[in-house]
């Protein structure tokens, strides 16, 4: 048998666990569950229609709608300032190489259609992979060039004091989803994640009586210092109406 084994953190995970402990802003989390039955349905009519659709291309386009209806929420606060970013571009958590998942942009997502945003993350997401692959050798290569980390956090605070800097590396809102019930997520650059569990059937009261429907958890991580209880409910009500909403109608 062999004994424990010590490895010290290449520099890659030494900048990447800086910016987490960077990134710690007041966290609040508000959790809904959401009738799926006319998302599933929606889904459906769009696979026939040819369009490789999933529940998550319709929470991107859920959440940027509930933004573009609620401008006054839309926004960053990236040092001592407040940004009100003029379009909505929603970051995508897309499976990556570390615990810091890459980020696929999905700028204007309030413009772009169900089938506009399900090509787009097809086309994509290779890319943003390979991008973070590429930025990981780089760090790994050259990260040691500052090896303290008070200095790296230093650098990192300067770089998140930049509203363009959290936009090019998170959007103005981000969305994830997980292979599990629910989630939360307690580190982001924008002002908040939104996380979505599994579609499952479970017991949900319909007109009074328990009725099995295909539902979703959503749990909204949102920085208290931007957003309050009341302005995270309007956000996620926003959300809840589009995901539930009878689009055959």
């Amino acid at each position: 048998m062999t004994g424990p084994t010590n490895t010290r953190l290449d520099f890659a995970e030494r900048w990447l666990r800086d910016g987490m402990q960077v990134l710690q802003p007041s966290l609040s989390i508000l959790q809904v569950t959401v009738d799926m039955s006319n998302a599933v349905d929606r889904l459906d009519r769009l696979r026939a229609a040819g369009t490789s659709a999933t529940s998550t291309h319709l929470l991107v386009k859920a959440a940027a709608d509930s933004l573009a209806a609620n401008p006054d929420l839309h926004q960053l606060i990236a040092g001592q300032t407040r940004h009100r970013p003029e379009r909505i571009d929603i970051g995508l958590s897309v499976g990556g190489e570390t615990f810091v998942a890459p980020v696929l942009i999905i700028e204007g997502a309030d413009r772009k259609s169900i089938g506009d945003i399900a090509a787009e993350t097809a086309k994509r997401a290779p890319e943003v992979r390979a991008h973070d692959r590429e930025m990981l050798r780089a760090i790994r290569r050259w990260g040691w060039l500052v090896p303290f980390g008070f200095a790296r956090r230093a650098v990192l605070r300067m770089l998140f004091s930049s509203p363009t800097f959290r936009r090019k590396g998170a959007g103005t809102f981000q969305v994830t989803t997980v292979p599990a019930d629910w989630a939360c997520s307690a580190k982001f650059a924008t002002a908040g994640v939104l996380v979505a569990g599994l579609t499952r059937p479970r017991v949900v009261v319909l007109d009074g009586q328990p009725a099995v429907r295909p539902t979703m958890i959503l749990t909204l991580c949102g920085d208290h210092g931007i957003w309050d209880g009341k302005a995270a409910g309007r956000f996620l009500s926003g959300v809840v109406s589009s995901l539930e909403a009878d689009s055959s109608r």
